[in-house]
């Protein structure tokens, strides 16, 4: 075998292990893009679902409001709070 064979021999086995390097780089790129784009997902998930956890709780307290106005209240009020309820239920 000549010299130039030897050589090229080497430089295509060199070729080779940068090209299975290659490959496993970009895996790791591609799994790690993946687990960004998944964390975003996530964290923009996670805020929708507060705020809808945070506009059901500032439901829960009107409610708990009327409820309290409701049970303080006499008759002669009812009606007032039976318009300011009704916002309630939409």
């Amino acid at each position: 075998m000549s010299l130039i064979d030897l050589l090229k021999e080497k430089i295509e086995r060199q070729l080779a292990a940068y090209d299975e390097q290659l490959e496993a780089a970009q895996a790791k790129a591609k799994a790690k893009q993946a687990q960004a784009e998944a964390d975003v997902a996530g964290a923009e998930l996670e805020q929708q679902f507060l705020a809808e956890i945070n506009g059901i709780k500032d439901k829960m307290a009107e409610g708990q409001a009327y409820l309290k106005e409701l049970s303080e209240a006499g008759d002669e009020k009812a009606e007032e709070i039976k318009s300011k309820v009704a916002r309630f239920f939409d």
